[in-house]
């Protein structure tokens, strides 16, 4: 456990300020962001802020990992949940991101404002990779299940599978930090799920189950 993650998660009183922190890099970026909007987002004066966090960048490596242990858990949650199938949780999952990102109107967290952080920070560019690892493992495991059921379409592999849908969570990212809508995200995702079920345009399957996790992950 680094240092980051230990304040992340061993300090309930800090839940609050780091989720305001974090809405206030996903909105603006890491840096378009001030000590003051930080001070004034979180209600921490600039002597609490870096006492317990050491500065700005330090203070968004706690933020990212109090994201990834999120994003973790709501992939890892629901891509383990039978009750569907597999594909069906990858679609509901994914349906959760673009409506998060669009009612933001910014992309992934991570991927996106984490990325432009780590072209000049190791630190953070090194989360970001484990990250997209992390993700693209568990959607690998969801598609290697979609294939023992017959889910999966037989001319594309687990692997080449779950390469697909990190290049298309990228795709999706970065248009909706560009405006697009929530609409024409769902497009993107879609085309996407055909491929990898080998559906035909005019096959469209929704989730039908109540996500879980629309209340997990705020």
């Amino acid at each position: 456990m680094t240092l980051h993650t230990d304040i992340a998660q061993s300090a309930p009183t800090l839940t609050a300020p780091i989720q305001a922190a974090k809405e206030l890099f996903w909105r603006q970026g890491y840096d378009e962001t001030s000590i003051e909007d930080v001070v004034c987002a979180t209600g921490m004066n600039r002597y609490a802020l870096y006492n317990t966090f050491g500065g700005k960048l330090e203070l968004f490596m706690t933020v990212l990992e109090s994201y990834f242990v999120e994003r973790k858990n709501l992939f890892l949650t629901a891509l383990s949940d039978p009750q569907s199938g597999p594909m069906a949780a990858i679609r509901e999952v994914s349906e959760y991101c673009i409506t998060e990102m669009t009612d933001r109107c910014a992309g992934c967290l991570m991927c996106d404002v984490a990325a432009e952080v780590g072209r000049y920070d190791k630190a953070v560019s090194e989360r970001v990779q484990n990250y997209l690892e992390e993700i693209r493992r568990a959607n690998e495991r969801a598609l290697t299940q979609a294939e023992e059921r017959g889910e999966l379409n037989p001319a594309v592999s687990p692997k080449e599978g779950a390469s697909l849908l990190i290049a298309n969570m990228l795709g999706v990212g970065a248009l909706a930090r560009n405006g697009a809508s929530r609409t024409q995200l769902l497009t993107l995702l879609n085309s996407c799920l055909r491929l990898l079920s080998g559906e035909s345009a005019t096959q469209n399957p929704q989730s039908k189950r109540q996500n879980p996790i629309a209340t997990t992950v705020k």
